[in-house]
């Protein structure tokens, strides 16, 4: 029978959380499940542990995948070419299901068969803090925890995987490709899906390029004004064009970007206009902050 969920689970070196996760994992009342694990070639006893979870859990479906990856989304767009389920899951080795009724609750919202994305709230384990986007305006501005988002698998085949161009945000261009798409349903359920670790790659380097252009990707698609500050995301993505320029960085892209705001904001005055054009001149020509010595 085909599973109704391919979960996915990147991994390297997990071996330390990893067991939370897979009992929280075993624990799901629903089990129509299949598991997918993309191991990045860990050294440490992460697939040993593994082995031991599929003898022991002989009754579900497990893939396991070892081999060097190019990152997080490398890993991500391998598990869903390897995945067999109607809806994809990508849940992190240091995260765990928030109950046992997870996969239950998502399972009766795919049975009401109008939705491409389903998606509910997330927790982080240290800070505590609970995400809720119940909102358009926060996700076209904050984007999803990609822990809280189940995806019918049939979007990555009409929109591509993750663009591995972006280092951190290469969920959140997703996510953004399907809410600014009037094709695909989308549902937000209040119900809280995951406990995330916060100790990820994603959490702690933000994504530079893909923010230089989140203004300019709202604007082609006329939502700017659905944003919760349109102002704020404007200034965001002028100064990650800054950041790029200044850093030597995809300076390609923030010039594109940078022109974009300075030709296509009406708003902007011409005070405005001349000092955001000079900044981002300056920041061009000036050599990086770290070969001057200086610390950043």
């Amino acid at each position: 029978m085909k599973p109704l969920f391919s979960i996915i689970i990147p991994l390297f070196n997990s071996s330390a959380t990893l067991p939370f996760l897979l009992d929280s994992i075993v624990l799901q009342h629903y089990r129509n499940f299949e598991l997918v694990f993309i191991d990045g070639a860990s050294t440490d006893n992460t697939l040993d542990m593994l082995a031991d979870f599929e003898r022991v859990n002989n009754n579900l479906a497990i893939v396991i995948h070892s081999r060097p990856d190019k990152g997080i989304y490398d890993a991500m767009n391998r598990g869903i070419e390897r995945a067999s389920g109607e809806w994809l899951y990508f849940i992190g080795s240091d995260d765990r299901f928030c109950d046992g009724d997870v996969l239950r609750v998502i399972k009766s919202e795919t049975a009401k068969g109008d939705a491409d994305l389903i998606y509910g709230n997330v927790e982080g384990i240290s800070s505590k803090t609970r995400y809720v986007y119940d909102s358009e305006a926060k996700v076209l501005s904050h984007g999803i925890h990609h822990q809280s988002v189940f995806y019918r698998c049939s979007l990555f085949d009409d929109l591509g995987k993750y663009n591995l161009s972006y280092s951190s945000a290469a969920d959140f261009d997703f996510t953004l490709k399907v809410f600014l798409n009037d094709k695909y349903k989308i549902r937000y359920i209040n119900k809280d899906i995951v406990y995330y670790g916060e100790s990820g790659f994603s959490a702690s380097n933000f994504d530079y390029k893909f923010f230089s252009g989140h203004y300019r990707l709202l604007a082609l698609h006329d939502v700017i004004g659905r944003t919760e500050n349109p102002a704020k995301c404007l200034s965001d993505s002028i100064y990650c064009c800054y950041y790029l320029a200044q850093q030597k960085k995809d300076i390609f892209i923030a010039w594109r970007n940078l022109i974009f705001y300075l030709l296509r904001i009406r708003s902007g005055s011409i005070y405005f206009r001349t000092t955001t054009f000079l900044n981002m001149l300056k920041r061009t020509i000036r050599r990086p902050l770290n070969d001057l010595g200086v610390n950043q």
